[in-house]
């Protein structure tokens, strides 16, 4: 039909419409003639039909006023009002500016009468339809002609599809109404409660959406109490539950909250109705999962509200008395009420002090406010025997955010007037009064005042939990933290200084001091001269670190000194210290590792396994100190954050964008005679530091006397337009050399951290969360600079750290080489970080405190080998060390977590803008971040390491590299593409080299599929990484320990490790050295492959060979790990070496070699030769297999089997393999994991399901559901399967026989069973697959038996193929 048509049937039905004498025949044949045209006509021409006419007509059709023709139609009486009902909605649909019109005459009552006179089910549908339409322009008037009720009366009539438009024409009307209109809302509001009894997922869903909306709208409590008549709180809960919370989506939980918190706030009987229902338990649950586990601030936010609303409003207005009065006796009366409210503060304060957004942290803050206003004194007291409030406060006070810092005071002058007392004592101790005291003190500080004036006014926090409504004016005015504080000190702290104070500071530092000379002492006597001195400093270790320092606060432990203290006792001296330049490199490491051995047998040791472990309380204490560090790792926000899963594939190269420049303004300082004024703006990136602009500005501001320096610099200012960050000189031992020194607004500038950065600290100096205004961009930023003044001190430095560097190059024990010992022996941590900073002490302490943990067998065993060189010890058996190392996670700061799940939230950080902190932590402090927190970091930061150093490059290669990368940005996208290969199973090890040498360093996903085989896809791709990697563990290659050249799979208990070849590169078994060399690159390349895909590998690697993947070296304490037995008899070696060679050199020796046997047998009757254990045909000297080892070579022996066995016989093999994860990314990106965590993100979760949640995992469809007798029989079989059968059901249904990084909880997508269409007889069928989407076609069968029977076969015979399923 052309335009000319459509104006022809317009005009015949407009006209037939018109004529009020015309019978029902007519009228149905214009409507649907103007149907027809509607239907299949634009916008633009529906609006320029005349409107005055047909929007009157159509609603007075649809009502019956006219037209009264005889003959039946589809609604027993006429077509008519189905036909004008199907008008209004074509029309509405297509020009939504038509609902107005019609809804001013009438036809939101027409539609709504002929709703719920129910004359056919086609009529009531397409009225349906057309409200829905109107209720998207005309909400309001919808809700006042009782729609929301009315399409609900007949529910149950419609079909799935219609019940979900009447949910959501509800859902339209209840957005943002007004309070003038509740009273329509609650007339619902019984017919939605209904509707929570429905199992359709969608609708439930939907319902409750709609029941939010309600509460939000209804503020008023008389018609808050309809739904809390309806019983809401109770059908809700029951949804909640059993952490039926989980499975809710984000929308419906969120919804759920919204409306509880909407009750809570106005009706006492819904708080009564909460805490009979242990609602308090739930949100403890929620509150920990949100905060630490899944990191979602505003499920957290939303949670402490709903916790504040379940207590009287703080407001005593007419409007709240009548609620304060019966919420405050409900709560009250009922002391156990009270102790639900009381349970939750604990978690309360450890989330507020742990928060990464000031918002947080305020919220909390608030909600603790009210509750300590609340309850009584004597609760009070109790309330403190289990929550230490006053360390509490004293950590907040520490903060420089003025609303918490008010708010703080609020709830410090709350506890004082409530308990002077108790509180002063309590104050004194945790530091708060010492805190309230130094706030009042800066009142005279001017220039911390104007400082402050200077930088960007703080972002207010202020909110009114009252109405949930934001308060457009800051209620803290400039003064208020200061007005508050100096009341506090006036009213309560007035009498004098408590001396008990002093005392207990001069208490804590003394007990320190003397444990430290104690530890002296004990390092210069011989333990054989003094044979008390060890038991005196165990008892006074005990009662230091065991006893004292529990009951030590945070306060006294920070003011004693005692970090300091531990610091410079440890680093022999050297911590923070620039005079020992000068000193003997030899006696400082010596030292040094003596008193790391000496402190980790007093601090890893126990009298008893159920004492405290000291160097566990040490580290408690440390973190709970690194919360007063807040302000010290500042997030840094945009205006948009992203939500991202925990576990997630690793991200490709994100689309290109247009760079974003900051404009900067470069002076010479005033004081400043030897460089020129540069006085111009440069245009740079982002990603600029002050290291590498300073090539680009040195040249143009050099003045003749730094011709030279000008000179070197000339090829690098003529490419600076283009390559402005990616040039840097650096000195000889290849750190920067800096020239220029920049400054903002007077304060120095760090070399490496971002000028963006740097510049947005400093403009919001003071506050915690960083927030980037969109002037920001707009302005030009003046930064200084003057010449750098070369410091003799520095160059003296550098010179001793590198002679220290160079003798920890040629030490035999890894942990004297491993980056915890450097730090000790420097004195200092890596990096140009605040030495001044709190934090810059404790993260000192805590990376030397986790190496020495990591480390403890090592140090132990190091000390018993040296007992039994001294004689102490005098039985090799004996050599054994009892350890109780500190839990790995016990080190994880939650601060420090959440604060970089948050910044990894926002958009700017999958850009690259990462704050220094952050990158910081991440590699030199890993271990204080959860793995789930560093795997994600990994998955958003790796795929910088895709392009090539561009440092090392020249300005071309750089520019082409570049613009390869631009051009594949395109291509990759998210989710990635992916690239398909084909293999073949009878040459798979030759496929795989083909597949990852034309793979190359491609960012795209690979994909396999089988020659011969129809299966293509995720299945197929897992198969093949996993019989590849089976491939490998063959015998006769001679790539690992153990391979006895026989056919078969190399057994290896403890985890595969590289087999040793001489150097000659010869093996007996006929093997080629380069074809074995290829075999590990190209292990190299799938464990490459296998972390940036997301792919499970199925080989059992040794915790030594995950150690040598994360570049960690190696010593004789790491051959049990792979080889126990010969582990432990090199160990015993090296003790009677030491033996020996201790009293060659000792005075008390008579006849010093008479009695040194191998557990009373001597040397050469041993029998041993110089060639390596269990692999004669490597000689470890020319002729070794003649060669004796006698007690005069066993040391050479020891040391040379040690070599061979870690370093020279296996450096080709591990050069081979790191070359393949180089050819992907950079093998230093993994060095943020452990052994542990590398298995994991390889091989997969070990336990294959947690059996009481496998059906949590998994979803039912197709004719099954959770209650289907096959499901209830499945899942049992599934529980009583071992670990075999586990792995092979895993393979069966997924393609690897481990499930991924996660467990069954990540696998995606679900684990699906649906039910299998049988033609013949259903016990003769197997169970099939789909190992792309993880779909089991499992059969009803007819008894558990026959599953399992069936089950089983299908498992383990229906591997190693992909055909139809």
């Amino acid at each position: 039909m052309d335009a000319g048509d459509d104006d022809a049937v317009l005009q015949y039905a407009v006209a037939a419409i018109a004529d009020e004498s015309a019978g029902a025949g007519e009228l149905a044949a214009g409507l649907a003639a103007l149907c027809d045209v509607l239907a299949v006509s634009g916008p633009d021409f529906i609006l320029a039909i005349p409107h005055a006419g047909l929007a009157a007509r159509l609603p007075a059709l649809l009502a019956g006023g006219s037209g009264s023709g005889s003959g039946s139609g589809a609604c027993g009486s006429s077509d008519v009002p189905l036909l004008a009902a199907r008008a209004i909605a074509e029309a509405c649909e297509a020009a939504p500016q038509w609902a107005p019109r019609f809804a001013r005459h009438g036809a939101v009552d027409a539609l709504r009468d002929r709703l719920l006179a129910v004359d056919c089910i086609e009529l009531a549908e397409e009225c349906l339809r057309a409200l829905d339409a109107i209720s998207l322009e005309c909400p309001d008037e919808c809700l006042r002609r009782g729609v929301a009720a009315a399409v609900l009366q007949f529910f149950d009539f419609f079909s799935t599809n219609k019940q979900k438009v009447a949910l959501q024409i509800v859902w339209n009307v209840f957005t943002d109404y007004d309070e003038v209109n509740a009273a329509k809302a609650m007339e619902a509001v019984p017919a939605l409660c209904n509707l929570l009894q429905y199992s359709d997922r969608m609708i439930l869903e939907s319902t409750i959406s709609c029941l939010a909306l309600a509460a939000a709208g209804a503020s008023g409590t008389k018609h808050m109490s309809k739904l809390c008549e309806s019983n809401v709180v109770q059908v809700t809960m029951t949804l909640m539950v059993d952490e039926g919370w989980k499975s809710l989506n984000d929308a419906t939980l969120t919804g759920i909250l919204g409306l509880l918190k909407g009750l809570a706030s106005v009706s006492a009987k819904a708080v009564k109705s909460l805490f009979e229902l242990n609602f308090c338990e739930l949100l403890e649950q929620m509150i920990t999962y949100y905060s630490y586990l899944h990191h979602d601030s505003h499920k957290v936010q939303i949670l402490v509200e709903l916790i504040y609303q379940l207590m009287p409003p703080l407001k005593t207005s007419d409007q709240h008395a009548k609620l304060v009065t019966a919420k405050r006796k409900l709560i009250m009366r009922q002391s156990r009420y009270m102790n639900q409210l009381a349970s939750i503060v604990a978690l309360i304060v450890q989330v507020a002090k742990s928060a990464a957004l000031s918002s947080i942290c305020h919220s909390c803050v608030v909600l603790i406010g009210k509750i300590v206003q609340l309850i009584t004194p004597n609760f009070l007291v109790e309330l403190q025997r289990t929550v230490n409030l006053s360390s509490f406060l004293n950590c907040l006070l520490a903060r420089k955010n003025h609303h918490i810092l008010f708010e703080t005071l609020k709830i410090s002058r709350t506890l004082l007037e409530k308990d002077q007392l108790f509180s002063l004592e309590t104050f004194t101790k945790e530091g708060v009064k010492h805190a309230i005291e130094y706030i009042v003190s800066q009142s005279k500080n001017t220039s911390h005042q104007s400082e402050r004036n200077n930088s960007m006014k703080e972002s207010c926090l202020c909110f009114d939990l009252e109405s949930s409504s934001t308060v457009e004016a800051c209620s803290i005015e400039n003064d208020a933290v200061m007005e508050l504080a100096e009341e506090i000190k006036k009213n309560f702290f007035s009498v004098k200084r408590s001396k008990k104070t002093s005392h207990r500071f001069g208490f804590t530092l003394r007990s320190v001091r003397d444990f430290f000379a104690r530890l002296n002492v004990y390092a210069l006597t011989h333990p054989a001269e003094n044979p008390d001195s060890c038991k005196q400093l165990s008892d006074l270790s005990r009662r230091l670190l065991s006893d004292e320092l529990p009951v030590t606060s945070t306060f006294e432990f920070v003011q004693s000194g005692s970090i300091k203290c531990f610091a410079v006792y440890l680093s022999n001296g050297a911590y923070c210290n620039a005079d020992l330049n000068d000193g003997p490199v030899l006696e400082q490491l010596s030292k040094v590792q003596s008193r790391l051995q000496q402190f980790a047998n007093l601090a890893l040791t126990l009298s008893n396994k159920s004492s405290a472990n000291p160097l566990g309380i040490l580290v408690e204490k440390l973190l709970d100190t690194l919360h007063m560090c807040y302000d010290s790792f500042p997030v840094m926000l945009s205006d948009e954050q992203i939500s991202r899963e925990s576990m997630m594939i690793p991200l490709r190269y994100p689309e290109a964008q247009e760079p974003t420049l900051l404009e900067l303004k470069f002076r010479r300082s005033r004081k400043e005679r030897e460089l020129r004024n540069y006085n111009g703006v440069l245009s740079v990136d982002l990603f600029s530091t002050p290291d590498t602009t300073e090539p680009i500005l040195f040249p143009r501001v050099f003045r003749r006397t730094d011709q030279e320096a000008a000179s070197k610099n000339s090829n690098q200012e003529i490419e600076a337009n283009g390559s402005k960050k990616l040039v840097e000189s650096k000195n000889d031992d290849g750190n920067r050399s800096s020239r220029l020194r920049f400054l903002y607004n007077g304060v120095t500038l760090q070399p490496s951290v971002t000028f963006f950065e740097s510049i947005l600290r400093l403009m919001n100096k003071g506050q915690s969360d960083l927030l980037i205004d969109p002037s920001f961009w707009e302005k030009e930023h003046n930064i200084t600079y003057r010449k750098r003044k070369k410091s003799k001190e520095i160059s003296s430095q550098s010179s001793y750290y590198t002679r220290l560097s160079h003798v920890q190059e040629n030490l035999q024990r890894a942990w004297l080489k491993d980056p915890f010992f450097t730090a000790i022996l420097h004195g200092k941590l890596p990096g140009d970080l605040d030495v001044s900073d709190l934090s810059y002490n404790l993260l000192f302490m805590l990376k030397v405190l986790e190496g020495l943990n990591r480390f403890s067998y090592q140090l132990l065993m190091d000390e018993q080998i040296n007992k039994f060189a001294e004689g102490t010890l005098q039985d090799l058996n004996d050599l054994e060390v009892s350890i109780y190392p500190v839990p790995r996670h016990h080190f994880i700061s939650s601060l420090l977590v959440n604060k970089l799940e948050v910044q990894m939230q926002d958009t700017f950080f999958e850009d690259g803008l990462i704050p220094s902190w952050c990158v910081y932590l991440v590699e030199t402090c890993p271990f204080l971040l959860s793995f789930d927190t560093r795997w994600k970091y990994f998955c958003l930061t790796v795929h910088r390491s895709f392009i090539p150093d561009q440092v090392n490059s020249s300005p071309e290669q750089v520019h082409n590299t570049l613009n390869q990368v631009n051009g594949h940005l395109d291509q990759v996208k998210s989710p990635p593409q992916s690239k398909k290969y084909r293999v073949a199973r009878s040459a798979i090890l030759e496929g795989a080299v083909s597949v990852m040498t034309s793979h190359g360093s491609s960012s795209r996903i690979i994909d396999v599929e089988f020659e011969g085989e129809v299966g293509t896809g995720r299945g197929p791709t897992f198969e093949f990484y996993t019989t590849v990697t089976h491939e490998l563990q063959r015998g006769g290659l001679g790539m690992w320990r153990g391979d006895s050249g026989e056919h078969g799979f190399i057994h290896a208990p403890f985890g595969l490790f590289p087999k040793p070849w001489s150097p000659s590169g010869t093996s007996s078994q006929g093997v080629d050295f380069t074809n074995m060399l290829q075999k590990f690159k190209l292990l190299g390349n799938l464990v490459a492959r296998a972390v940036l895909d997301g792919r499970i590998l199925d080989i059992p690697l040794s915790k030594a060979f995950y150690k040598v993947m994360l570049e960690q070296e190696l010593d004789i304490y790491d051959i049990p790990l792979f080889d126990p037995e010969l582990g432990k008899i090199v160990i015993e070696f090296q003790a009677l070496v030491s033996r020996k060679n201790f009293l060659e050199t000792s005075s008390r020796a008579s006849n010093p070699m008479v009695d040194l046997t191998y557990k009373n047998v001597k040397l050469e009757d041993l029998c041993l030769d110089f060639t390596l254990p269990g692999n004669p045909e490597y000689e470890l000297v020319p002729g070794g297999s003649e060669k004796p080892v006698t007690l005069e070579s066993l040391g050479e022996y020891v040391s040379l089997v040690a070599d061979a066995t870690l370093k020279s016989g296996i450096a080709k093999q591990i050069e081979a393999f790191k070359s393949g994860i180089n050819e992907v990314f950079a093998l230093k990106a993994l060095k943020m994991f452990t052994e542990e965590e590398m298995e994991c993100i390889l091989c997969g979760e070990q336990d294959a399901w947690a059996l009481k949640n496998l059906e949590d995992h998994m979803e039912f469809e197709h004719g099954y559901d959770m209650s289907s007798q096959p499901i209830i029989i499945f899942l049992e079989i599934l529980r009583e399967f071992g670990r075999e059968e586990q792995r092979a059901f895993i393979q069966f249904s997924t393609g690897a026989p481990q499930l991924p990084l996660g467990g069954l909880a990540s696998l995606e997508p679900k684990l699906t069973v649906v039910r299998k269409q049988c033609d013949g007889n259903v016990d003769d069928e197997l169970p099939s697959v789909n190992t792309c989407r993880h779909f089991i076609k499992l059969p009803p069968y007819s008894s558990k038996e026959i599953m399992r029977t069936k089950l089983k076969y299908a498992i383990t015979e229906g591997l190693g193929s992909f055909h139809l399923s």
